[in-house]
């Protein structure tokens, strides 16, 4: 080799090596030199290629590179590590198999090209990779987490979302869902994979009451870990709602959970149980402001019975625009006034409407007013309170010396009588327009039917019958077939049975008010003053 190819040779920015048949090298350039720490002396007829590199690289060429390159003559671009002072170094082998000159002896020339930068260039785009494989599958999580804790209702709906998502998406074994109680103190709510009575109480330092527990990782201070288990707080916007409490998996394989998912999890959590919280205080106010409007005291008399149910079209509210009502006109003697009514809407704004609509119906009763004239009276009524407009009512008058029952319905379902001998029928008299459809006023039409001792007369509403997939007519005959198969059980056993029968289905959603009156005879009992009689039954 002359001295101006041993120079470039040398200066070669990869390392150049020739290697005999069996691998020995028999030349090396200044960079390979460098590389690797050696004298020529030391590395040039005394050590082979496979002795420079590590050990996997050394047993891929003695399995696969040497072979090939005696078959096919020659490898590209082949990822080894050389051994080298302070570790190794990445390189990229090309070599190439050719006869040596004036021997038949075959040589190898061998180029290896650093890779380290490419290397580290590659672990990086790996880690990226993973990270953001890592970030979908925690947006998935998340995602999932949201989606569930969106439709859930109430506080139990809540904690079987946070269950049902939340403990999946970290990887727990088991999970258990601790509530605020109010008082300090917290109570389980629900659990998966494990038994209420198996998860302690989390204890308060864990809670960021006290000193204790250790911080997750990642976790941003929302997650603690405690006596083997993982403790996310679940905060409102001012306090704690609750807590949950995972078991982590145990075994070789187990990976740990994601405190970063927890953490956002608890977040979205904590706020909807705050929400959950003061839907049900809500709710329960509702509730027991639609029992105060609906409570009726009825006076004790023998004469008579009646029985009530209702179920209200919004379920979480438990209030709606249905209502009844049964009472003393105007205090006349031997007269008992019956009503059932439905205004237009569901929930607060229509419960409201239905309390001014019952207390007008009687502020407006009594004084020989009669149903046709309470009905024209209550048109002028609902001019002045929007929301009561267009709502149905049937009123009846019934006189319990006689039997006499005069009843007009604005705009709602008729009547249905019962007798005690003979067929169910509607009373289809005593009909008109819905309360405010016109703003010419006028005299409402009413009717009259006398009833036999026993008798019954059913009121309701049209959430008892109607559904959108069938007509409001089909709905009437299903109501006076099962009418006539109740029998003669008690009223209230009755209104059960008959609401049961209807409502089965469960598809509609709308309020339903359903009562049933039954006249005795006149010569039952003497009446008494009136009280929270036994009479009424309420459902």
């Amino acid at each position: 080799m002359t001295a101006a190819a041993r120079g470039s040779w040398d200066a070669a920015p990869c390392a150049l090596l020739t290697l005999s048949a069996d691998g020995t090298v028999v030349a090396a350039n200044a960079t390979a030199l460098r590389w690797l720490g050696r004298a020529p002396a030391d590395l040039v007829g005394r050590a082979a290629l496979s002795d420079l590199l590590t050990a996997g690289g050394r047993i891929y060429w003695e399995t696969h590179l040497s072979p090939l390159l005696h078959v096919e003559r020659r490898v590209e671009e082949v990822a080894l590590e050389l051994r080298v002072p302070g570790g190794r170094l990445p390189v990229l082998l090309t070599a190439v198999a050719a006869p040596a000159p004036g021997a038949p002896l075959e040589v190898v020339h061998a180029a290896l090209v650093s890779a380290r930068e490419r290397v580290r260039y590659e672990r990086e785009l790996l880690a990226a990779r993973s990270a953001a494989e890592r970030s979908a599958a925690r947006v998935r999580a998340l995602q999932r987490v949201s989606a569930a804790l969106s439709v859930a209702v109430g506080v139990d709906g809540v904690a079987g979302a946070l269950l049902g998502t939340a403990v999946a998406a970290a990887g727990a074994a088991a999970g258990t869902v601790w509530v605020a109680d109010g008082h300090g103190g917290l109570r389980a709510r629900g659990s998966t994979g494990e038994a209420p009575g198996d998860c302690p109480e989390p204890a308060a330092e864990l809670l960021g009451r006290g000193p204790g527990g250790e911080l997750l990782p990642g976790g941003g201070g929302a997650v603690r870990s405690g006596g083997g288990r993982i403790v996310v707080p679940l905060r409102g916007h001012t306090a704690l709602e609750g807590v949950l409490s995972l078991l982590p998996r145990s075994g070789p394989a187990a990976e740990p959970l994601d405190a970063e998912v927890l953490a956002a999890a608890g977040g979205q959590g904590g706020l909807a149980l705050e929400r959950a919280r003061l839907h049900e205080h809500s709710a329960l106010v509702a509730h027991e402001l639609q029992r105060s409007l609906l409570r009726v005291d009825p006076p004790d008399d023998p004469r008579y019975a009646v029985a009530t149910a209702y179920r209200p079209g919004v379920e979480a509210l438990e209030v709606g625009g249905d209502f009844y009502d049964v009472f003393l006109p105007g205090g006349e003697p031997g007269v008992l006034a019956v009503v059932v009514g439905d205004v237009v809407g569901r929930g607060l704004g229509a419960a409201a409407a239905m309390g001014q609509l019952r207390s007008a119906v009687r502020a407006v009763a009594g004084g020989g007013t009669g149903p046709g004239r309470l009905l024209a009276r209550l048109d002028r009524f609902v001019e002045q309170v929007e929301a009561a407009a267009m709502s149905t009512v049937a009123y009846a008058e019934l006189d319990l010396a006689t039997g006499l029952l005069r009843y007009a319905c604005a705009g709602h379902l008729p009547p249905l009588l019962l007798p005690a001998r003979g067929p169910v029928r509607l009373l289809w008299e005593g009909r008109s327009t819905p309360l405010g459809a016109f703003a010419r006023h006028g005299e409402r039409v009413e009717a009259q039917v006398r009833l036999e001792p026993g008798d019954r007369v059913l009121l309701c509403t049209d959430g008892l019958v109607e559904r959108r997939e069938r007509g409001i007519d089909v709905g009437l005959e299903l109501l006076e077939a099962a009418a006539a198969r109740l029998g003669r059980g008690t009223e209230a056993a009755s209104v059960r049975a008959l609401t049961d029968e209807l409502l089965r289905d469960e598809r509609g959603h709308d309020d339903v008010c359903v009562l049933l009156l039954t006249w005795r005879g006149p010569g039952v009992g003497a009446p008494h003053a009136p009280a929270a009689g036994a009479a009424h039954a309420g459902a």
